[in-house]
């Protein structure tokens, strides 16, 4: 065996023994928007992609099993762990709605120096190169993806400077909502809401600092209020764009693409607030009260008073 292959070899064996790092120390500072789903979160990335630093791209869903399986792989040569992870994106059936081919984020790290492999900065490229794509002026991205409710330890594992904006919005609304368009069991629903609270509030509680928590409501009745303090929780400039977000030639992929997607499209209305109230029948609104009260009061919403029980 030459000495150049030992020394190959020796460099190695800290990838071997302990696998490769998530990140290292450059500073990255994305921000990720999280909450139940039919919550306003595409309305907030939205008013988001407006400013004209910020970019935010389609949805996917990939992020939690990228950082799982880049922990689980990562002391396979370097070239085979990026196709791991790439091939998380490409596969995803959202990935069209990007317009981004992978195997240019490839070609740009798969020679990378020791020093710039990890998955930081591969996530990091995947984000940038698509905002290089389309919107050449960001300065920072971010992610909506409210099912990253339940992955943000491991986000955070990856960007320990990353933001959380967890968008809230009355769970009876929310469930509403669901059923409405993907003609759903309200229960399920419910408790999805709940735990998606639960997740983000728990994050919340553990890195207040990184936390912002933006009521649907507020945002749609007093929109210059809540951008102004998410602008200033980004710490970025507030820009009276993001409250024009309709008026601008936004390019969103995936709301052109889903049909109840489309009222992000329009100005910020607040019709959509409370419509469980006569979308739902009086059984189904005692049942979510029931269900939901607890965490609706926490909350400050009215969770209303539940339907006497019935009698025989």
């Amino acid at each position: 065996m030459t000495a150049t292959r030992v020394r190959g070899l020796l460099q190695y064996l800290p990838v071997l023994l302990r696998g490769r790092r998530l990140h290292g120390p450059e500073r990255y500072r994305p921000f990720f928007i999280v909450g139940s789903g039919r919550c306003g979160s595409t309305l907030l990335r939205a008013m988001l992609e407006a400013h004209p630093h910020l970019h935010i791209p389609p949805e996917t869903r990939v992020l939690g099993g990228v950082v799982r399986d880049y922990r689980r792989y990562s002391r396979l040569p370097w070239s085979v762990l990026l196709r791991v992870v790439l091939g998380q994106f490409a596969c995803d059936p959202d990935w069209k709605c990007w317009e981004l081919q992978v195997g240019s984020v490839f070609r740009e790290f798969r020679s990378r120096p020791p020093a710039g492999r990890h998955l930081a900065a591969v996530l990091d490229g995947v984000y940038r190169a698509h905002a290089a794509q389309q919107k050449p002026a960001t300065v920072r991205w971010g992610d909506k993806g409210p099912m990253n409710v339940f992955v943000l330890p491991a986000l955070r594992a990856v960007f320990p400077d990353l933001n959380v904006i967890h968008i809230v919005r009355d769970g009876r609304d929310v469930v509403e909502s669901f059923s409405r368009v993907f003609r759903e069991e309200l229960l399920p629903l419910a408790q999805h809401w709940v735990d998606a609270v639960r997740a983000a509030q728990a994050f919340g509680a553990r890195h207040p600092a990184q936390y912002l928590e933006v009521r649907y409501e507020e945002l749609v009745r007093q929109p210059h209020i809540s951008m102004q303090s998410v602008a200033t929780f980004l710490d970025i400039a507030f820009d009276e764009q993001m409250l024009r977000h309709h008026e601008l030639d936004l390019r969103l992929g995936d709301v052109e693409r889903h049909a109840h997607l489309q009222g992000v499209r329009q100005p910020v209305y607040q019709t959509a607030i409370g419509r469980w109230r006569t979308a739902l029948d009086t059984r189904q609104i005692g049942e979510l009260n029931r269900f939901l009260g607890p965490t609706l009061a926490a909350l400050g919403y009215d969770a209303g008073d539940p339907p006497p029980p019935q009698t025989a």
